[in-house]
């Protein structure tokens, strides 16, 4: 495991209510760019500063996607806080996002 993803998961077990997200992309094709603005707008409406992105180009980082079972991008990984969640696709579907980050209540 590299030194980054586990200074990460100090960081996010170190700050309750914090969330460490880890995003998956290829390149900066359409699809990307979309979820890591869709991720972005996310994360400022709804964590007001609680979370930390991780974006990994699998293109770059082949390993990275291998250690996380990464098959398909864009993925979105739930690392902390726990139990871990892996979102696909280019997040545009808010609600569902919502709802797989436990930031909204399945009855609402």
């Amino acid at each position: 495991m590299s030194r980054a993803l586990k200074a990460g998961r100090r960081r996010a077990k170190a700050k309750p209510g914090h969330y460490l997200l880890r995003l998956f992309v290829v390149g900066d094709g359409p699809n990307s760019k979309l979820a890591a603005s869709n991720l972005r707008n996310l994360c400022k409406e709804h964590l007001n500063g609680r979370c930390t992105i991780e974006t990994i180009d699998v293109e770059k980082n082949f390993a990275a996607a291998l250690r996380n079972n990464i098959l398909i991008t864009p993925a979105l990984v739930l690392v902390a806080p726990l139990p871990r969640v892996t979102v696909l696709g280019n997040l545009s579907d808010r609600p569902k996002v919502l709802l797989a980050l436990r930031l909204l209540d399945g009855d609402s």
